[in-house]
């Protein structure tokens, strides 16, 4: 044997006993492989299911165990070796107890070392969980004990329950102290557990595999579209190879024996394991649990085995092979079909009797191959024969051992009368009797053909002319001979080979025919058809549930073709009908029907009855004829082909329909007293008689109303007036007396409506209590034909549902629902129609109760709640207002009939079928009044009965709606507290009340509160749920136990947990939904919990209680894992809104439980690696580390509970079975980043980012990680930019999001490490990451891939479509968690609830509204993560500068960044509000960026290059301030003239980096020349000087003065005000003097100055001139430009000043104004304004100026006396410790406005003087220069008194 090679399947060891690798059980295996039939899987079961050792094993699943060999010691060794697996030196594992162990089970089980080394592995990481499921269940069992009952429960049992009986009981293993845990019996003892699921559980996936695969193939009609789309195809790949292999034809390459041969020996092998027992712990004493696990798990391979032999015969597209059949034959005849086998511990073979006596008799049909073997018999010649094959090979009908053999083995059976062997009997006594017709055949040929050649001798030998006739004769003798020889032999004791078979077949000793007492002891004996009926009903349908019940049918098929074939011996009679309907429908009903997939229709096996002539000619139409004499027969076989549909070309029509609504025979029994008929022949024997008159069909007070011919041309029906008479049968029809007998019974071949008579004859049953009939003819049905009447329109009605409107054919669901019901009604009186008639029947036998307790009445009612439900679907108009005057739900009377039912009824019975019909009826209520809900928004006009024109009947009151869902909710939320006290009958049933239940709870709140409908309550779409879901509320969120009691979760819980841990359950899927449902039930709740803000409920407080049981049922099933951390998170986030100290969720656990779940966590999503439950896991750590939940949080930091921690030793810490810690665990999977999926990859960086940012202490062990930092840097400097093309692609821009989101999180987690480095001395890093920065700068600055033509063509397509409903509506809330992808923003789940019946929202090829919402969404989800990245990107950057502000490197990143940032703003394509918030968080970030730039005066030529940015995003913002600061951009745009102000600076003279190029003079002033870098800065700043500021300065000073906006701020003025003086500033601008001028000319600047100066008084604030200074201000900076300044001049300027209020104010003051004077301002515009204003002009101007000017001065008489005077020192005044206001004098202050003021006015009156000196020779008249009184000696002697003081 080769040795076994290091795979998927067993990998190294050392990465199993670390931690690195979790192995798949084949328990894992299997679960996983089931959960696919409902969600997608993972790579991870592919890559391992696909791996060659895995597949080899489940191709040989047959053999248990691979034999120790001395390979697989060598192998072991090996693998176990030093070299191989270092020991432990923290205690995780020890080594030498792993090779005992395997080295014991290897010598108990005679298995290899290698597969024993496997399970030890499996036991060691399974032990945390094991030890969860297995911890005592006390606590939990004192939680359940403690539910009460609802006060006033009308839902009573009749009978009481204890409590305790709902828990589990506990054993000896479930209450162990962790030393007995650790023990090595109990280790090998669960061991011994592993290894028996590891054998059954891969016979069990190899069953699934395969049944999968053939599920998929050969089904007949449906091949094609047989596979399940919710499967991934290479599914389909894996049980292909492994059918392959196990081809029953072939050879197994494992020891060179047949396939099925070798299942044989299997089964064989197992039946001798239960005999002899397992052996194991001999040497301890036998233990009765470890015989009873290894008996039971016999007993289950048997069953696995049994079902992959009935997969491979259902392969075989030929006749079984002798040896085959014989070798299973011989098994039977040995273990007597199992149904006398008596194992040991028969108690436990009982609970798998069933299974095993069902699948013998199913592969004991299968085996024979009847169809091929009916065939074959046909197309055997007279001398066909066995030769040229061996006898095994050859088919069994070729072999007449075998054949002798298996008349042998079942003449055996009949006559011990076995009746699990009776379908074989039965398939074998039609075999027989075919092959001894075909015997018959031959021997008549063959005896036909020799006396045709003995009359030929004859001739010849008589003939007298012997001689001359010689040679003619010999001619036409051989010519005779030469025909007859085609045919056999012409020797006469030879006999043909059938003969012999069939002679060889018959060779028992029997009494009489051995063909007729075979069929005889099979349909008389053992009552054949019973155990097919039984087969079908019991079996096929509930152990056939996998691949939603595909299996079931399959398995259904063999027993049709043994039906089919039994016709030939069986004639039509009741018995036949019954299994015939059992077989077709098994045991499902009309709720199983309903939830299955529409394209199983074609693997019905009423598909292959309604196109199989055999089958309609010899049962339906048998049937139909006979009808209504025989009602029910024709009923239920019509019921049981209803569901399929009709041939292409007709989808969407029920298969059955044209059969209901038109026939031509009609039996019935003639009345005694009708004598008006007449025999059609004269001959008085005839049957066939003929009506003289005509004859009624019901009698009078009966009979219909005739229906018009207005009322059936309205109808849809597909029959006609002229053959719709259903009151009579016409006079002249002739009919066929089938019994003579009086009275007689007749067909008539009259055509009628099957249909529409059954309506008529339902309508009977309203009056049965009043018919008073004669015999026969009564027309009252009986209850049984009224329950199967209504059963057959409720699946007509279904069916109907299901279709399709195709191109070929006129029929949509509606139109097909009105003409089954208009033909149904057409018998019926005016006033009536089926619909009422049924409702009036339900309504009829609700007021029979409680009296009608009969089980018959509770059937008609169950069968009135599926019609309704049927109905509901095309006509909720005549659903709802049923319902709200029904006695059902006591709307009116407020008894209801239903709580009357259950206690009455069904509660005693314990059965509860009423219960869950209306369970379903309210799920299809909720259903329709969400799926409906935007049509109804739109009234329409009211419609006939049944009018086609209108799509759907939905026009229902409102008011009707909320009372039903009210009315429902209450008394299913009774029901829902009262379960845990019934008994069921079948507790599945129970199991799928608590999860149908829980779901609808979840439903009615997701789609009250699910989406941000803002409307008001009567108008939400969800208006008629939010009474039901309030009620819901108000009870479960109760903050006190006076409700629901909550215990009844835990109860529900508890018992998924302990179901789990069962080894077989009948039908998983059930008990597990119940779990799952409770747990997004609660978890739900307690969102909207927290989402209305509510008080903590009593429900939250015993979740919290219980969460030692959530670790428990975590770890007892893969399915529960997802909800389970759901709802951890959700108590986590709950808990942290209370104001003290929040719940701890470890405190509640206990240690031991605590240290277990943290050790159940670290395997995170392995093996079956889902990344949603990924994802979740993460997102709860998240939360745990960031919302004071401090233990739980040390823990995942550290790997130990903080006791434990506490307690051990420095030395011992980390001993963790896997080692490390969460957080270890998240470093080391994102050191391998890109191998990681997106998904998750992005919640362990979310964790790592919290756990950072809120424990900074742990950045000690990110750091000293290996690889971790350095992963994480690799990927952001080698991650790709998302495409701006992917945008309108969703398939490719479907994960970018998640690239983007993984970058934002590394940049935060870059960002902290940075500060932390900073804040540790580490300055190096910033420097040492910044070359990795490159893709994170660009692309976190890139406008986001909003599609504006996508978000708006949506949104103004949808609303024009629903014209009353708004797309914004459907924006998800907390209630259901945000998640990056095709549900992001708005919610599909919710808005397919709402509109999924609307063909506009799928279309036709997925190409609706659905697929743009999903469109829509990613686009959203793409924006959201670069929005991400821009905020950390923004943090980094700015953490950055603090340490690398002085670097050229980084200010050239910071010099892109701001540009970058700039140039975006100009690129708008977001939402406004969405685009609002980004470009200010990008302006702001810009500022900042460039301030730090400007003050470290950065020398990078790049930093110049910002101006023309800065001005192109002002300009496409808007450069007209009227407009942008007068709404509600404001912010935005002072933040973008902040920054054009900084980047005019980098331009100015005072810039120490001004270029050549910039100083370099302009040597042609013509615009149409090439401009420079010099050029195009003047003709930016000259642009900016007039949009901006003179522009800007008018456009504000309008809007001041018209609007007085509070929108305008005096910072505004003074933003102006700097850049023109900034502006000014830059080299050459002195060269552009005319465009100056024009720029302020046309914009009258310095007129809006002088204006705003002069209305400075009236906009003043408590006295204060603001816009007086700036106004002056403004001037001031006018005035610096020499030639500005000659323009002011020119204007007029100081007149204008001048003659303003706030200057003739400034004037008036008799002693002027001081720096300490009132108003301060006033002051600083006479200094800071005026003076330097009137030296600006002076400058500027000169001598033609000094007049004005000296006139000006002049005119502040006053203000220049106290300037004269401000210097002089007062020494009595010297003490004085503040200035007082308005004393003229400074009183011993000096300011530095003083000094500017004297300094000002010494060089103003100097220059005066000057120019009045110099007179003529300046060009002025001295005379008109006057003087300024200014005393220029006081103030020296001042001054130097001043001096002298010091």
């Amino acid at each position: 044997m080769a040795p076994v090679r290091e795979s998927i399947y067993f990998p190294p060891l050392d990465k199993c006993l670390d931690g690195r690798h979790e192995l798949f059980s084949w328990k894992t295996t299997y679960i996983g492989l089931k959960e696919l039939e409902y969600n997608t899987g993972d790579e991870s079961l592919e890559r391992y299911l696909t791996d060659p050792q895995t597949l080899d094993l489940l191709k040989r699943s047959f053999t248990p165990d691979l034999e120790p060999t001395s390979e697989a010691r060598s192998t072991f060794n090996t693998k176990t070796s030093a070299i191989n697996t270092v020991p432990s030196t923290q205690g995780r594992f020890d080594i030498e107890q792993i090779k005992d162990d395997s080295l014991w089970l290897s010598t108990e089980a005679k298995l290899n070392e290698v597969a024993a080394l496997r399970i030890v592995v499996l036991e060691r990481q399974t032990r945390p969980a094991e030890y969860l499921q297995h911890s005592s269940l006390a606590d939990d069992r004192s939680i359940a004990l403690g539910a009460g009952s609802l006060n006033g429960s009308r839902i009573q049992p009749t009978f009481s329950v204890s409590r305790s009986a709902l828990l589990p009981q506990p054993t000896s293993s479930e209450s162990l102290p962790s030393e007995a845990f650790d023990s090595d019996d109990a280790r090998r003892a669960r061991l011994f557990k592993i290894y028996l699921a590891e054998r059954r559980y891969r016979l069990k996936t190899c069953k699934y595999l395969v049944i999968t695969a053939s599920c998929r193939v050969g089904d007949g009609k449906g091949a094609s579209s047989g596979r399940l789309s919710s499967t991934p195809k290479w599914v389909d790949s894996v049980g292909n190879d492994i059918l392959a292999a196990l081809d029953i034809k072939g050879v197994s390459q494992y020891g060179g024996r047949n396939i099925f041969l070798s299942g044989i020996d299997a089964l064989r092998a197992r039946i001798k394991g239960l005999e002899e027992g397992s052996g194991w712990f001999r040497d301890k004493g036998l233990q009765e649990s470890i015989e009873a696990a290894w008996c039971e798990n016999q007993i289950i391979e048997m069953v696995a085995v049994l079902e992959i032999m009935l997969v491979m015969l259902g392969n075989l597209t030929q006749m079984s092979r002798s040896g085959v059949v014989s070798s299973w034959f011989r098994l039977m005849s040995d273990y007597g079909f199992f149904e006398i086998f008596k194992p040991p511990l028969r108690q436990l073979y009982d609970s798998h009797d069933l299974q095993l006596k069902s699948l013998s008799s199913l592969v004991s049909i299968a085996v024979l191959r009847i169809p091929y073997a009916l065939h074959g018999i046909e197309s055997l010649s007279a001398s066909a024969s066995s030769e040229g094959e061996s006898a095994g090979s050859a088919p069994y009908l070729l072999n007449p051992d075998a054949c002798s053999e298996i008349s042998e083995t079942l003449v055996n059976a009949a006559s011990e009368c076995l009746r699990v062997a009776s379908p074989a009997v039965l398939a074998w006594s039609i075999i027989l009797q075919d092959l001894r017709e075909q015997a018959f055949i031959a021997r008549e040929t063959r005896e036909t053909r020799q006396s045709i050649h003995a009359a030929e001798r004859f001739r010849i030998a008589a003939s007298p002319d012997v001689d001359n006739a010689d040679q003619t004769a010999t001619r036409s003798s051989g010519s005779s001979l030469r025909r007859l020889s085609s045919t056999g032999s012409d020797t006469p004791q030879q006999t043909t080979f059938i003969e012999q078979l069939l002679d060889q077949a018959l060779l028992i000793e029997v009494d009489g025919d051995p063909v007729a007492y075979l069929a005889r002891a099979a349909v008389d004996g053992s009552r054949v058809l019973n155990v097919i009926a039984a087969l079908s009903t019991n079996f096929c349908t509930p152990f056939g549930s996998d691949l939603h019940g595909k299996w079931g049918l399959k398995m259904r098929h063999i027993l049709l073709d043994l039906v089919k074939a039994s016709l030939t011996l069986v004639d039509y009679q009741p018995d036949l009908i019954e299994t015939t309907l059992a077989v077709l429908t098994g045991s499902e009903n009309y709720w199983q029907l309903l939830g299955r997939p529409r394209e199983f229709c074609e693997a019905e096996p009423a598909a292959v009855f309604l196109e199989d002539d055999t089958f309609m000619n010899r049962l339906f139409y048998e049937a139909q004829s006979r009808f209504p004499y025989e009602t029910l027969p024709f009923l239920k076989l019509s019921r049981a082909l209803a569901v399929c549909f009709a041939d292409q070309g007709e989808e969407g029509i029920p298969a059955l329909w044209p059969k209901l609504a038109m026939t031509n025979s009609f039996t019935s029994v003639l009345p005694l007293s009708f004598a008006a008929y007449q025999l059609t022949e004269d001959d008085e024997e005839s049957s066939f008689i003929q009506l003289t008159a005509r004859l009624e069909t019901f009698q009078s007070e009966f009979a219909p109303a005739q229906p018009t011919y207005k009322r059936l041309k309205q109808s849809n029906s597909l029959v006609t007036a002229e053959t719709m008479n259903l009151r009579w049968i016409p006079e002249g029809t002739k009919g066929l007396v089938l019994s003579e007998i009086k009275p007689l019974v007749v067909r008539w071949y009259h055509e009628y409506s099957p249909l529409a008579y059954l309506g008529i004859l339902l309508n009977s049953a309203l009056m049965r209590d009043s018919v008073t009939g004669d015999g026969p003819q009564s027309s009252t049905p009986s209850p049984e034909i009224a329950t199967e009447i209504i059963d057959l329109l409720s699946l007509l009605l279904l069916t109907t549902s299901k279709g399709e409107l195709l191109q070929a054919s006129y029929f949509t669901a509606l139109d097909m629902t009105q003409s089954i019901l208009d033909n149904a009604s057409e018998g019926l009186n005016r006033g009536q129609d089926i619909v009422s008639v049924i409702f009036d029947i339900f309504e009829q036998e609700l007021g029979r109760q409680p009296q009608g307790t009969d089980g018959a009445s509770l059937a008609i009612l169950d069968r009135c709640v599926q019609f309704a439900q049927a109905l509901l679907h095309t006509m909720p108009d005549r659903v709802w207002p049923f319902l709200g005057r029904s006695a059902l739900l006591g709307i009116k009377d407020g008894d209801s009939q239903l709580s009357v039912v259950l206690a009455s009824t069904e509660i005693p019975m314990a059965k509860y079928n009423f219960l869950v019909g209306c369970i379903h009826l309210y799920e299809s209520l909720i259903n329709d009044a969400t799926s409906h809900a935007v049509s109804r928004k739109t009234p329409t006009r009211p419609k006939a009965r049944y009018d086609s024109s209108q799509l759907q009947s939905t026009g229902v009151s409102q008011i009707v709606m909320k009372k039903v869902l009210l009315s429902f909710q209450r008394i299913l939320l009774d029901v829902y507290e009262s379960i845990p006290a019934w008994k069921f009958v079948q507790i599945d049933q129970k199991y799928n009340i608590y999860s149908r239940l829980s779901t609808v709870f979840s439903q009615v709140l997701t789609c009250c509160f699910g989406i941000e409908d803002l409307s008001n309550p009567d108008e939400k779409l969800s208006g008629p749920l939010i009474p039901a879901a309030e009620h819901t509320i108000n009870v479960f969120l109760a903050t006190s136990g006076t409700e629901i009691t909550q215990d009844y979760f835990t109860s529900m819980l508890n018992e998924g947990v302990v179901q789990a841990l069962s080894v077989e359950s009948l039908n998983t899927s059930y008990w597990i939904q119940q779990a799952i449902s409770a747990l997004r039930l609660v978890t739900n709740l307690l969102r909207l919990n927290r989402m209305l803000e509510y008080p903590q409920s009593n429900l939250e407080v015993q979740m919290f209680r219980s969460v030692s049981l959530l670790a428990r049922c975590y770890t007892s099933f893969p399915s529960f894992r997802q909800p389970v951390v759901e709802l951890l998170q959700v108590l986590v986030h709950n808990a942290d809104r209370v104001e003290g100290q929040p719940a701890s969720l470890l405190g509640h656990m206990g240690e031991d439980t605590a240290f277990q779940f943290l050790e159940s966590l670290l395997i995170i999503d392995e093996p079956l690696c889902s990344k949603e439950l990924s994802a979740s896991i993460w997102r709860l750590l998240s939360d745990v580390v960031s919302k004071r939940q401090q233990w739980f949080a040390i823990s995942v930091l550290t790997g130990e509970t903080p006791r434990k921690l506490a307690r051990k030793p420095l030395s011992e810490s980390g001993s963790s079975t896997r080692g490390g810690s969460l957080f270890n665990v998240a470093l080391d999977g994102l050191s391998n980043i890109g191998r990681l999926p997106l998904r998750t990859a992005s919640a362990m960086l979310e964790f790592v980012a919290l756990a950072t940012d809120s424990w900074p202490w742990i950045f000690a062990t990110a750091e000293q990680h290996p690889y971790f930092l350095t992963a994480i840097t690799d990927y952001i400097s080698q991650v790709e930019t998302v495409s701006n093309t992917t945008q309108n692609r969703s398939n490719q821009a479907g994960m970018e999001y998640y690239k983007i989101q993984l970058t934002s999180h590394i940049t935060e987690i870059l960002a902290m490490y940075t500060h932390y480095s900073r804040q540790n001395g580490k300055r190096s890093y910033g420097k040492d990451l910044l070359p990795n920065l490159a893709y994170v700068s660009k692309a976190a600055i890139t406008s986001p891939n909003y599609n504006a033509s996508l978000q708006s063509n949506l949104r103004q397509n949808f609303e024009a479509k629903f014209r009353d409903c708004k797309l914004a509506i459907f924006k998800r809330t907390p209630l259901r968690p945000t998640v990056l992808g095709d549900s992001f923003y708005f919610d599909m789940e919710t808005m397919n609830h709402f509109l999924k019946l609307d063909s506009s929202w799928q279309g036709r090829n997925r190409d609706g509204f659905a697929a743009e919402v999903a469109r829509a969404n990613v686009n959203l989800s793409v924006v959201e993560a670069q929005i991400s990245l821009f905020h950390s990107w923004r943090y980094l950057a700015v953490e950055l500068t603090k340490s690398l502000a002085d670097d050229a490197d980084y200010q050239k990143v910071l010099v892109e960044v701001v540009i970058d940032c700039l140039r975006i703003n100009t690129q708008n394509t977001l939402p406004q509000a969405v685009f609002e918030r980004l470009a200010q968080s990008r302006a702001d970030l810009a500022f900042a960026l460039l301030q730090s730039l400007i003050r470290s005066r950065s020398s990078r030529p790049e930093i110049k290059s910002i101006l023309f940015t800065a001005w192109d995003a002002m300009r496409a913002h808007g450069s007209d301030l009227t407009i942008v600061l007068d709404n509600d951009h404001a912010a935005y745009a002072r933040t973008l003239l902040k920054i054009l102000c900084l980047s005019i600076q980098a331009h100015a003279t005072s810039y120490p980096s001004q270029g050549a190029a910039a100083q370099e003079p302009n040597q042609n002033n013509d615009s149409r020349a090439k401009p420079t870098a010099a050029n195009a800065t003047l003709f930016t700043v000259l642009e900016i000087l007039k949009v901006v500021v003179a522009n800007g300065f008018r456009s504000l000073t309008t809007l001041l003065h018209d609007a007085q906006s509070p929108r305008v701020l005096p910072s505004d003025f003074a933003l102006l005000s700097a850049i023109l003086r900034t502006s000014l500033l830059i080299p050459g601008i002195d060269r552009h003097t005319t465009a100056l001028l024009s720029t302020f000319a046309e914009a009258q600047t310095s007129r809006c100055a002088a204006t705003l100066l002069s209305w400075s008084d009236q906009l003043a604030t408590n006295r204060d001139p603001i816009y007086g200074e700036l106004s002056i201000n403004f001037l001031l900076e006018m005035s610096g430009m020499p030639v500005l300044a000659e323009s002011l001049a020119v204007e007029g300027i100081l007149n204008h000043i001048c003659s303003t209020n706030l200057i003739k104010f400034l004037r008036s003051l008799n002693k002027g104004i001081g720096p300490f004077d009132q108003p301060a301002r006033l002051y600083n515009i006479w200094v800071r304004g005026i003076l330097p204003l009137l030296l600006n002009l002076l400058h500027a101007v000169g001598a033609s100026m000094a007049a004005e000017i000296a006139a000006s001065l002049n005119q502040f008489s006053n203000q220049i006396a106290r300037a004269s005077s401000m210097f002089t020192f007062d020494a009595s005044s010297s003490s004085s410790s503040t200035p007082s206001a308005g004393a003229g004098l400074t009183q011993g202050y000096i300011t530095l406005s003083m000094i500017s003021e004297a300094q000002t006015l010494a060089i103003v009156t100097s220059v005066l003087d000057t120019y009045r000196r110099a007179g003529a020779s300046a060009g002025v008249a001295s005379a008109e220069i006057g003087e300024v009184k200014w005393e220029r000696g006081r103030m020296r002697e001042d001054i130097e008194t001043w001096l002298q003081q010091k």
